[in-house]
């Protein structure tokens, strides 16, 4: 009996439950050496007989099958990813027809899909695209002229290309000319699931670039198409809950709509507060005019300097990281890394304090987030300036690349303070490892003594009004009489919050940025749903909705936001145009 079996992309425990049981049993084992990892062979029983195809002909591997038939032996023919798929098993299977042997085809994961799991991609996004072409470049072997890389581009589908990595300035070529433009979403991932293996997202027209850059010549699948962005798709029907299904039914579109509303307050407005951008040569500055053109609309203020002496206002590159560094700004050095890490490096202070910085090329080519990744948001900051410039984030956090659980992100998702920020890379390490990590509701040790991670809920939220453009220095005033009088820390604090009309109000979001707060706001209609007894403003009412904006907010979030009783404080103080209230989450 001869068993056709698929070894996975390379890892490997990616061959099937099936695959390995058949090579536990197999008498005769023929594998493409070139190809299947090695360490499959260790399935193998002792006196199992294993012959390397990789320097074989066919009419080779045709006579050990026939041996092996004639001793009544249990063959397994091994093929590299999904035998089906570039194979060559076609020609073996007839000719094993005409010998009258009996065979069995056992499938295997194939390259493209070991791939996506390296990327955690999805090829069929809606609205993006819900085909795969899985096809690869004219060689010394022919491909049919209909189905031709040009052929296939004009689909501007997902497309998964083997066994073309060194032909990739042609290929490049070959899919903008069928109709995708160049600079859609690419990746080559060489060696997929291999311990060895190296990913690189880029875009078409950088492949033959990117990939001799990272000196890849071969044994790669190249992936082409918008879905490789994972950005701008549309959710599918499988998990709507206004869709029904022969398992469940949908609900009224009007109470997702309202669900979806709640759900939106639980995140960050996508505006983040002040950006500083520096440069270092005069392409740099016209690389920095072009972002903060494009990002105008997502940061509160963006202030461009330029560290050339020639150039009026150039600034010291020490003096000015350290003054943002203590106004707690963005920081995003447009030029080399190394500047930017010497720069930082006396001002560094740990990863709960630090200021998030990103580095990108005056070619606005790589951007990347260089510290505070996650509590800081440079990550997040990363992915939206690469969207914006039409690149790709470097983003290097083992958790991110991974797509592990960052103990820090779920402490600031959920309003939680990190009480010993050690711990974090003792969480994140074992997540990477795929141990257990256990979650208490108790502060205390594990049996056998591990030291936990200690995450304390974040007691308090500002809720604050104002009248439009108050300054964040007379905000900030403000707020240090607020602390004054309560003794509230900033690191208890859960959020800032307000009312909707207050969301691009750049006094506040640099003062939420400032005390490394969530800014959050609520529509007057929510903040007009709240129950209790309120300093009543006819004012405020007539001006947006709602007779009190900063009591209501702090209650609305307690309760609708953190699933908690809210009890104020800080009873709502009105000054100069401004008004401030304090609530405590309660815990039953």
């Amino acid at each position: 009996m001869v068993y056709f079996v698929g070894a996975g992309p390379g890892a490997e425990d990616l061959i099937t439950v099936r695959g390995m049981k058949l090579i536990e049993k197999a008498d005769v084992l023929i594998y493409a050496g070139s190809l299947v990892n090695p360490g499959l062979l260790k399935y193998c029983k002792d006196d199992c007989e294993i012959h390397d195809s990789s320097r074989m002909n066919l009419d080779e591997v045709l006579d050990v099958i026939r041996t092996a038939e004639s001793k009544s032996y249990t063959t397994v023919r091994l093929h590299t990813g999904e035998p089906s798929l570039y194979g060559a098993v076609r020609e073996q299977m007839d000719e094993l027809d005409k010998l009258g042997y009996v065979y069995e085809s056992c499938p295997g994961v194939t390259a493209a899909f070991g791939a996506a799991a390296s990327l955690n991609l999805e090829y069929t996004l809606p609205g993006k695209s819900q085909s795969l072409i899985i096809t690869r470049m004219e060689g010394k072997t022919a491909v049919p002229e209909s189905e031709s890389i040009e052929s296939f581009a004009r689909h501007n589908a997902s497309m998964a290309i083997y066994l073309s990595t060194g032909m990739l300035e042609r290929l490049s070529e070959e899919l903008i000319k069928g109709g995708y433009s160049p600079d859609t979403p690419a990746a080559i991932v060489y060696k997929a699931t291999w311990p060895e293996e190296k990913r690189i997202v880029c875009t078409i027209s950088t492949l033959a670039a990117r990939a001799k850059a990272a000196d890849i010549r071969k044994t790669a699948i190249v992936l082409v198409g918008d879905v490789i962005g994972k950005k701008d798709y549309e959710r599918s029907k499988l998990y709507d809950s206004t869709f029904t299904t022969e398992f469940r039914k949908g609900t009224d579109p009007k109470e997702k709509a309202l669900n979806e509303k709640e759900n939106d307050n639980k995140t960050l407005e996508k505006r983040f507060g002040d950006a500083a951008v520096i440069s270092f040569s005069d392409k740099g500055y016209e690389a920095a005019c072009i972002l903060k053109d494009k990002l105008s609309e997502n940061f509160s203020d963006i202030s461009i300097s330029s560290a050339m002496k020639n150039r009026d206002g150039a600034v010291n590159t020490s003096e000015w990281t350290a003054r943002q560094f203590a106004e707690k700004k963005i920081l995003i050095f447009i030029g080399a890394c190394g500047i930017a890490v010497r720069s930082i490096a006396p001002l560094i202070q740990d990863k709960l304090h630090d200021s998030p910085v990103i580095v990108i090329d005056e070619g606005l080519r790589s951007v990347i987030p260089l510290l505070s990744g996650h509590v800081g948001g440079a990550n997040e900051i990363a992915e939206l300036i690469a969207q914006k410039v039409g690149t790709y984030p470097a983003v290097t956090t083992a958790s991110d690349l991974n797509g592990t659980f960052a103990s820090d992100l779920f402490a600031k998702d959920n309003f939680l303070k990190i009480e010993n920020k050690d711990g974090i890379v003792a969480v994140t390490g074992k997540a990477l490892t795929g141990a257990d990590i256990v979650i208490s509701a108790e502060k205390g040790t594990l049996p056998d003594g591990r030291t936990l991670l200690f995450l304390t809920p974040k007691k308090y939220v500002v809720g604050i009004g104002c009248r439009k453009d108050k300054s964040f220095e007379e905000l900030e005033a403000f707020w240090q009489d607020m602390k004054r009088t309560t003794g509230i820390e900033d690191d208890d604090i859960a959020a800032v919050v307000s009312i909707d009309d207050k969301k691009n109000e750049k006094g506040l979001i640099r003062l939420a940025q400032y005390h490394k707060c969530r800014f959050i706001t609520f529509s007057s209609d929510e903040l007009n749903e709240v129950e209790g007894d309120f300093d009543h403003s006819e004012f405020v009412l007539n001006a947006v909705g709602v007779d009190n904006v900063c009591e209501r907010s702090v209650l609305r979030f307690c309760k609708n936001v953190c699933g908690n009783e809210g009890r104020i404080i800080y009873p709502k103080k009105a000054e100069n145009g401004m008004t401030i209230a304090v609530a405590e989450r309660v815990f039953i």
